[in-house]
């Protein structure tokens, strides 16, 4: 039983934190700004704002919202509150399709699980690229990224190094070094991507 107040003000104050930090690595990761989330969820920027900051307590109708605008889970706002190991299973063909923002070339991600646990986030994507490659796209994120070439022929910029990618083909780099795709060598090219980095 509580016996006052202040312990529950306390777990609320943490909770309201702890949604607000998993919205804003949300939004982060779909590259949506706070004009355009709102837009999408029809919630106005300074109630986003505030719930980012934890300064506010979001009704789950406002969550779902946020949460749909994004095409994640709700669910993942919860994350840092589970205390019980997080496990993410996703059949074949299932996932959540998103499309980056700011590339230059057709490509699709597919999210195949996500778990964030003692400051860090692991992600997996199955990466369809389906177009030739216009311009130098170039990512840049923290963390540490492998990435393995399940289907196609693609050269690959890690740096100033240029690798060619075979069926089978395995690459791991620190993130924050400027990478990405520079020459389609096939029609199509699918990579699963795993990505370990701090939130």
């Amino acid at each position: 039983m509580i016996q006052n107040d202040v312990g529950l003000g306390d777990a609320k104050g943490d909770l309201d934190r702890q949604v607000g930090h998993a919205l804003r690595g949300a939004r982060a990761h779909s590259g949506l700004t706070l004009a355009e989330l709102s837009t999408r969820s029809r919630v106005s920027t300074a109630m986003i704002s505030k719930i980012e900051r934890g300064q506010v307590s979001p009704s789950l109708v406002t969550l779902n919202a946020l949460a749909r605008a994004m095409g994640v889970p709700i669910i993942n706002f919860f994350a840092g509150t589970v205390e019980m190991m997080e496990v993410s299973l996703v059949r074949k063909g299932e996932g959540i399709t998103v499309r980056r923002a700011g590339s230059t070339y057709g490509h699709s991600y597919r999210q195949l699980g996500r778990v964030e646990r003692d400051g860090r986030e692991f992600e997996s994507f199955l990466i369809t690229l389906d177009a030739p490659v216009t311009g130098t796209p170039i990512f840049q994120h923290p963390g540490v990224e492998l990435m393995h070439l399940l289907e196609g022929d693609l050269t690959y910029r890690i740096g100033e190094s240029l690798y060619s990618l075979c069926p089978g083909d395995t690459l791991t780099f620190e993130a924050n070094v400027p990478h990405g795709p520079v020459h389609m060598n096939s029609a199509k090219a699918v990579l699963l991507t795993v990505i370990s980095r701090p939130v």
